[in-house]
């Protein structure tokens, strides 16, 4: 039951933060030759890397660290395109 919990908290965190980057002011991330399936396993990964769990009232949640995650997807090449 545990899992399933923390495979929907995954889930929904990974969906609101790519909702949130098709919201937001900027473009996206680009990258000279990318696919569509290059940025979405490159910003998984990444956004595994740079999530951890932290306590609180309310109990244990997920938190992702941005400037780890920028930083991960600048190293793998991408930058923040303009807002269109």
């Amino acid at each position: 039951m545990k899992r399933l919990a923390a495979f929907v908290i995954i889930l929904g965190l990974g969906l609101g933060l790519l909702s949130g980057c098709a919201s937001s002011a900027s473009g996206g991330w680009t990258k000279p030759g990318m696919t569509d399936d290059q940025l979405k396993r490159d910003t998984s990964d990444c956004l595994t890397q740079s999530t951890r769990m932290v306590s609180g009232i309310e109990g244990t949640r997920q938190v992702v660290d941005q400037p780890r995650y920028r930083s991960c997807m600048a190293g793998r090449g991408y930058t923040v395109a303009p807002a269109k």
